[in-house]
């Protein structure tokens, strides 16, 4: 193991237990490891456990690496599982959370009666990850480590595909069969589908073909379909990998096992969960900006617990970019729960899952007074106080049966596993045993026993690993602070963090306009590589701009740190390096915006491209061979291009955000339907990220522009067209299968407005990397396709004799100037400011669409038809 230079070798046990000495003391400070005797005793038992299981070099390993990672400035994340509860782990920096101040169970971690693998996962900043892995490579040998391989597995709907295809049942029947399924995460088998649905059911008692395709699937599903390596999971051995695995290399990969993971562990390999989290990623890049821009020593590891911005934030359900609670679901918890200490934290982690989900409402109530606990034994009262009452945590069902019943560790650990398990054969034992028990150590008659028990059993089914819900509930409450108190630099950092993931990038964009942050446009005078925060705003990062590369935009921030701002577009040509800033970005730069702090429009600037890029290699070449021969006579005259715009016309509204939408994957100006918004949903049509909340196969109306549209073939050579649709929330497909496809196809061209009647389709796909969730995906197939056509105007009852509009910041008099060039007519407005009155030099039409806009621009409250006085 690695020692310190200029020590005398020490053995793996001796050396785990400097360092935890010296660890205590910078845990906990002198003092009180002087003064608490809790703090040594926990300390030597742990000591004493992990020295007699053997487990001395695993743990010097598991600091090693992550020593370096905190070494080289590589985020590491507090910890994961059940090691949190470990005080060594804690003493070492494995993990960050203080398992006495959150009463965590070694336990739960290591049994020392029962020998079984510690298993201690760490989660690094996704982006720097693979700088651990590969220390560990280079320290314990390329012929020593790899990674794990996972095998993706045919889930039912896939194997019912492949079983059609095989059959050759016809396409639209195997579909009929496979949107019969549920799409949950982790698929649903065929054999539970057939028993639970009753159309299912029917079908295959009563379809002789379709039976077969069930039973074919059923053989197939589960089967082994792809290989892959694991996300996570890194083998280290004593001696070369080859003498006791297979070994196998992806492509131009690394090398990789042959067995999973269950097999590494059972052929006794030591295997390390090396995790990557974007948020540890997110949270260091928030950090980076807040000690740029506001505070040159912050330090998030020294945020207090009790933050009160951070518990109103939460308090108001306002999760959207926090770890772990951004939901839709747990924002409305938040809301109701109103969380007011970091305990409360760590419940909500522990029970926003299916079945602990139910007694949520129980955890508020007692929360908030409305309830009191009911305690069946005053022994539980200390063990269940901290959750109201309710068994949350496996740590509680393992001290209930401890200090009720005297179960030993062992058994305890037994009976949670027994429990949560399921093994329904071997819960009569475990219960006889507890009323024994309760009987000796507690004097408990067996009828409460029993009672106790039965109170017990449900909740240790569902109960969550406490350690685990701290770790991650201490990032939970991180990036939440950081949301709170410093959202400027924060959300520049999610922004960075899915800067290519276009749909998570709006939502972001659109939170921060709900809290008053303006985002602004990439600028070639402004920018740096990432999202940045600029005076009270956040501005797009010029590698956010499709097209240009890392390499393109640190030459532009290069020339510009040196040299100064650019002043237009022939000085940024002439500045930059041309073998990283071609023509393809220069072109990017100008569509995406990032030039209009100079000269001219981007129409402008367009036809000017080329010039400006000759003139950029006339000066280079000019420098480079000089124009002047040995004779002092010019060698060469060349012609003379003059660095002037042409007059070109502007670009309109619609090419505008169109080029934003290609160069940046969103519109930032504006949106094409922002001024129709009110009319398609006037159609009836559903928000598509509303979409989302729905259950499959629900008969839907969605509105929006066309994005995109490609026309394929089915298995059976029929034609059939798949459309991107978009509409100010989001983005989703159009599937217009044969049936719909001759009526319908011609109405699908890049930029229409449509109205789409239809149902909703969810559809599940495996995770995007081995061992991610499978992921969900909607779609609307589509029965009834409508170009939209704005309604014709209509003239209000009676002559309006005047608008009257209450302004509240500048944008809504530039779009009231905008109304007013679409909609000239007779009406006068009359803009009221702050308690003040002005006629608009321009009158306005008097119909029902200039009155619909109007409130779509100051609020149905901010406008009313009035005289011709200002005052109404």
């Amino acid at each position: 193991m690695p020692q310190d230079a200029g020590t005398p070798e020490k053995s793996d046990a001796e050396f785990l237990r400097e360092i935890c000495e010296r660890g205590l003391i910078e845990r906990y400070g002198a003092e009180r490891v002087d003064t608490d005797p809790e703090l040594r005793t926990r300390l030597e038992y742990e000591l004493g456990v992990i020295t007699k299981m053997g487990f001395s070099s695993y743990f010097l390993i598991v600091w090693d690496f992550v020593k370096y990672a905190r070494d080289h400035g590589i985020p590491v994340g507090p910890g994961r599982g059940s090691a949190v509860g470990s005080l060594v782990a804690y003493c070492l920096k494995i993990t960050d959370l203080d398992p006495l101040r959150f009463h965590l169970l070694f336990e739960r971690f290591l049994n020392p009666e029962r020998i079984s693998m510690p298993d201690i996962d760490t989660d690094f900043c996704v982006e720097r990850r693979d700088e651990v892995i590969a220390y560990v490579t280079d320290k314990y040998g390329k012929d020593r480590v790899a990674q794990i391989v996972t095998f993706g597995t045919m889930a039912a709907r896939a194997a019912i595909r492949d079983a059609g295809r095989a059959l050759g049942v016809p396409l639209p029947e195997v579909d009929r069969i496979a949107k019969l399924f549920p799409s949950v995460p982790g698929g649903y088998p065929i054999e539970r589908a057939i028993d639970q649905i009753a159309e299912l059911k029917s079908i295959y008692a009563t379809q002789p073909a379709m039976r077969k395709l069930l039973d074919t699937a059923k053989e197939i599903e589960g089967l082994a379909r792809n290989a892959g390596t694991h996300a996570a999971g890194v083998v280290i051995s004593a001696g070369p990998l080859v003498e006791y695995t297979p070994l196998v290399r992806f492509g131009d990969g690394g090398i990789n096992t042959q067995y999973d993971m269950d097999w590494i562990e059972r052929i006794g390999l030591l295997k390390m969960d090396f995790l990557g989290l974007r948020n540890l990623t997110v949270m260091e890049k928030a950090v980076v900006e807040i000690r740029r821009t506001v505070d040159a020593s912050f330090d998030l590891s020294t945020i207090p617990f009790d933050d009160a911005r951070t518990y109103d934030m939460l308090g108001r359900g306002e999760t959207m970019g926090v770890f772990q609670l951004e939901s839709e679901g747990m924002k409305r918890v938040c809301a109701e729960l109103r969380p007011s200490e970091f305990d409360d934290i760590i419940a909500l982690v522990a029970l926003y899952r299916p079945g602990p989900m139910d007694w949520i409402p129980q955890y508020i109530s007692g929360k908030h007074g409305r309830s009191k606990p009911h305690y069946l034994h005053p022994t539980l009262e200390p063990i269940l106080a901290e959750t109201h009452g309710i068994p949350v945590y496996q740590e509680q069902v393992m001290k209930m049966a401890r200090e009720i019943a005297g179960f030993t560790m062992t058994e305890v650990d037994e009976l949670r596993k027994v429990i949560g398990k399921k093994q329904k054969d071997k819960i009569p034992f475990y219960q006889e045993k507890f009323v024994a028990g309760a009987a000796v150590t507690s004097g408990i008659d067996r009828a409460l026993a029993e009672k106790l028990f039965n109170h017990i059993e449900p909740f240790a089914g569902y109960a969550f690993n406490k350690a685990h819900a701290a770790a991650y509930a201490w990032i939970a409450y991180q990036t939440a602070y950081l949301k709170a108190n410093h959202p400027l630099e924060y959300l520049a950092a999610l922004m960075t963090s899915v800067k290519d993931k276009t749909d998570k990038l709006v939502e972001y964009i659109d939170e921060a306009k709900k809290m008053g942050i303006d985002v602004l446009p990439p600028d070639v005078n402004e920018s740096l590589v990432d999202f940045t925060v600029v005076g009270d705003a956040i501005r797009f990062g010029l590698a956010a701009v499709k097209g240009v590369g890392e390499a393109a935009v640190r030459n532009i921030i290069e020339s510009r740190d040196r040299d100064g701002q650019f002043t237009d577009l022939f000085d940024l040509a002439e500045r930059v390096d041309a073998k990283q800033v071609n023509r393809r970005v220069f072109e990017a730069l100008v569509k995406c915006g990032a030039l209009d702090g100079t000269a001219g429009n981007r129409s402008q600037k367009l036809a000017a491209l080329d010039t400006a890029l000759e003139l950029a290699a006339r000066t280079t070449r000019d420098a480079e061979l000089g124009q002047v021969s040995l004779f002092g006579e010019a060698s060469f005259q060349a012609p003379t291009l003059t660095p002037k715009l042409p007059s070109v016309a502007a670009p309109t509204t619609r090419e505008m955000l169109s080029w934003e939408r290609e160069t940046l994957g969103i519109f930032v100006s504006g949106h094409p339907l922002s001024e129709i918004a009110p009319m398609l949903a006037r159609s009836g049509a559903t928000g598509i990220k509303e979409l989302q909340t729905l259950p499959d196969d629900t008969a839907i109306t969605v509105a929006g522009t066309v994005t995109g549209v490609r026309r394929t073939l089915t298995k059976a050579g029929q034609q059939m067209l798949i459309a991107q649709l978009e509409d100010t929330t989001g983005v989703c497909d159009v599937v217009l299968f044969s049936k719909m496809y001759a009526q319908g196809q011609h109405l699908f061209e890049n930029d229409a407005i449509l109205i789409v009647k239809g149902r909703l389709r969810l559809r599940e796909r495996p995770g995007a990397a081995p061992g991610d969730e499978p992921r969900v995906e909607l779609s609307v197939a589509a029965n009834d396709v409508t170009v939209f056509s704005p309604p014709e105007p209509t003239v209000l009852g009676g002559a309006v004799r005047g608008w009257h509009v209450e302004v509240t910041d500048r944008d809504q008099i530039d779009r009231l100037a905008r109304l007013i060039d679409e909609w000239p007519g007779e009406v006068p407005v009359v803009m009221h400011v702050r308690g003040r009155s002005q006629r608009v030099a321009r009158a306005i039409a008097g119909n029902a669409r200039v009155r619909d806009e109007l409130e779509r621009i100051f609020a149905p409250q901010g406008v009313r038809e009035g005289a011709l006085d200002a005052h109404g």
